[in-house]
C-alpha cells in the first residue's frame, strides 16, 4: 500500500511542477501521465483488480494510446527527454505483447515490464521540466515543438 502512495504523491508533485513552470510538451506529456493513472482506476472500477496471468485488454488500450501520444510528442518536441519517456513507454507495450506471446510468464516479470515504467517516465519529466526551466531562465523563450 505504501508503494501506491509513493506513486500517487510523486504522480502530483510532477504533474503540478510540469504544469506551473513547463511549457506545452511538459504539460502534454503530464497530461499523458495523469490520464494513463485515472484510466487505470477507471479500468478497474469497470474491470476489478488486474490478474496478472493475463494480459489486461483495458491496460493494453490505454498504454498504447500513452505510447502513440508520447511518441508524437518525442519526435516533435524540441527537446530530448521526450524520447526517453516514449522508450520507456515501448517497454510498457511489449510488456503486453511478450504476455500475448508467452501466456506462461511469469506474473512478477509482467508486473514489473508494465508498472515500473510509470516512475523512471515521472522522474525523466521532473528532470526534463526543471532542464526547461534552466535553459528558459539561460537563453529566454525558445520554441517548444521543432520548426519543420
Amino acid at each position: 500500500m505504501a508503494w501506491l502512495w509513493i506513486l500517487r504523491i510523486a504522480l502530483i508533485a510532477t504533474v503540478l511542477f510540469a504544469a506551473r513552470k513547463g511549457d506545452e510538451p511538459e504539460q502534454l506529456v503530464a497530461t499523458v501521465l495523469l490520464s494513463t493513472f485515472a484510466l487505470d482506476v477507471g479500468n478497474h472500477m469497470l474491470f476489478g483488480d488486474p490478474a496478472w496471468y493475463t494480459v489486461n485488454p483495458g491496460h493494453l488500450v490505454i498504454d498504447s494510446w500513452a505510447f502513440f501520444t508520447l511518441l508524437w510528442v518525442a519526435l516533435y518536441a524540441n527537446r530530448g527527454w521526450p524520447l526517453w519517456v516514449s522508450a520507456s513507454q515501448v517497454l510498457v507495450v511489449l510488456g503486453h505483447v511478450a504476455k500475448l506471446w508467452e501466456v506462461d510468464m511469469v506474473r512478477r516479470a509482467y508486473w514489473t515490464m508494465t508498472q515500473m515504467p510509470f516512475l523512471f517516465q515521472l522522474a525523466v519529466l521532473a528532470i526534463g521540466t526543471g532542464a526547461h526551466v534552466e535553459r528558459q531562465r539561460r537563453i529566454g523563450r525558445y520554441h517548444s515543438w521543432r520548426l519543420a
